[in-house]
């Protein structure tokens, strides 16, 4: 199994914590009712804890998630490797997995081919403090991320930066006979 990277101080929780988290569940709460209407089941990739997946939970989605760590075994989370599996989900959710990939299109090709509409993908861009998680391989930007989808058959729904994370946001949504927008039509004709 890789050595996984852990931080020491992840279990001290205090108000700024606190507030990140609360944060972060309000972000997760609009983005699966904003761009995830009509969706039934979530993956959550290298979920963690779990957090995506509790908020999909309480807004009455199917959740699941795939994990490496045995640390966070639990019920709907597959303990095992992200690229031998297999299945479909209406919305696949990686958060800050992307920059740790020396292939970030071998990556994004695993959740296109795991997806059935929603793709949800937030990363770290480059900043000060990147390289100081010693496993981060390659910065990613929102524009990056948008045409390494549009190559798998997604259109971009949103892409944003957030500061406050030093991340970008990108919801990628897949291109079907029904979209009938510029973007779609030129992807369906294999221009990325």
């Amino acid at each position: 199994m890789a050595k996984l990277y852990s931080n020491p101080w992840k279990d001290r929780i205090g108000f700024k914590s606190k507030v990140k988290y609360f944060v972060r569940n309000q972000f997760y709460k609009w983005l699966l009712r904003k761009y995830c209407r009509g969706c039934k089941t979530v993956l959550d990739v290298a979920c963690g804890p779990g957090q995506f997946m509790k908020v999909a939970n309480q807004l009455g989605y199917k959740s699941y998630g795939i994990e490496a760590d045995e640390r966070y075994r639990a019920k709907n989370v597959i303990i095992g490797d992200l690229w031998s599996l297999k299945g479909k989900y209406d919305v696949v959710f990686d958060s800050m997995i992307m920059e740790h990939m020396d292939d970030q299109e071998k990556f994004v090709k695993k959740m296109a081919s795991l997806s059935n509409n929603i793709v949800i993908t937030i990363s770290a861009y480059l900043s000060k403090s990147f390289y100081n998680v010693p496993d981060h391989k390659k910065p990613v930007t929102k524009i990056s991320v948008r045409w390494l989808f549009r190559r798998h058959g997604f259109r971009n729904l949103l892409s944003i930066h957030i500061p406050f994370y030093h991340a970008v946001v990108v919801v990628s949504k897949r291109v079907t006979d029904k979209d009938k927008d510029k973007e779609s039509e030129l992807i369906r004709k294999g221009f990325w």
